[in-house]
């Protein structure tokens, strides 16, 4: 990024909001709270420069510290410029990027891959200033090879179109107005991030569960979850739900697990011996 064309996009405002996620990740931990937090929590980590760039005026001083939000927009992670930023592309938002990367990394539910003939948006309609952002993708998404899985990802991510490339709050693109309105293939209509946090929260919590489950398992081992670490992790899970989602129920059950309790460290190279050590 140029820093003469955003001299606002600081090393310490990244940092900060870096520290934003990594902060309210930890506390998450810490305090035991519910997974639902994640995704719905009232308290955030800022310092004045981020507390400025979110155009709250009440923080001074660059030490980060815990701050009770007054706009629902920002509660959890859908409102965390860091998540908003690294799901972007430069200097333009991606819906597709960012409802890829809730489907994906936080649900656990990939959509499919694109077929190989896919393609991107032609000329025609990437030049038709009359047509927003959001129409451009929808004119796009109407190819009968692209429907099946933008009809997954897009809702999601124009969910958090008000938030531009940077994390920023906006109410328009381009002179066109944010239609931030989305609709999943199960039928559930929602707006915004507001709604789009009470659709994971009332619908998806239990994938949200899972995935979470199975990267801090994977974590705690060193290594990807194989085949056969599913037993395990649904052990973990049953327990994970049974006290509402509370954090310290999943780090015991983890540290409880067969594959946990089991676990082999990596032997080093040198020490490997027989055909397939390195070399052989």
């Amino acid at each position: 990024m140029d820093p003469i064309d955003n001299p606002w996009c600081t090393d310490s405002l990244m940092q900060a909001m870096k520290e934003e996620s990594a902060m309210n990740f930890l506390a998450l931990l810490r305090e035991n709270q519910p997974l639902t937090e994640f995704i719905q929590s009232r308290t955030t980590y800022l310092n004045e420069e981020l507390a400025t760039f979110y155009e709250i005026d009440s923080i001074k001083g660059q030490e980060m510290r815990r701050v009770t939000l007054s706009d629902p927009r920002r509660y959890g992670l859908f409102g965390q410029a860091s998540v908003l930023a690294v799901t972007s592309s430069p200097y333009q938002t991606s819906p597709i990027r960012r409802g890829e990367w809730v489907l994906n990394a936080l649900l656990g539910t990939p959509p499919a891959p694109p077929p190989p003939d896919a393609g991107t948006l032609s000329e025609a309609i990437e030049s038709n200033r009359k047509l927003s952002f959001r129409e451009k993708l929808q004119r796009h998404s109407q190819d009968p090879r692209c429907q099946s899985c933008h009809r997954e990802m897009d809702p999601i991510g124009f969910a958090l179109e008000n938030f531009d490339w940077f994390g920023r709050w906006r109410l328009e693109s381009n002179g066109h107005p944010i239609d931030a309105k989305g609709r999943l293939p199960s039928g559930t209509r929602f707006e915004g991030p507001v709604g789009l946090r009470n659709v994971i929260i009332h619908e998806k919590l239990d994938d949200l569960a899972r995935q979470i489950t199975r990267k801090m398992l994977s974590y705690a081992l060193g290594r990807q979850l194989e085949y056969f670490d599913e037993p395990a992790v649904r052990t973990i899970l049953r327990a994970f739900k049974s006290k509402g989602y509370r954090m310290h129920t999943l780090i015991q059950q983890i540290c409880l697990s067969y594959p946990f309790l089991y676990k082999r460290d990596p032997i080093p190279a040198e020490r490997q011996e027989g055909p397939l050590a390195p070399g052989s």
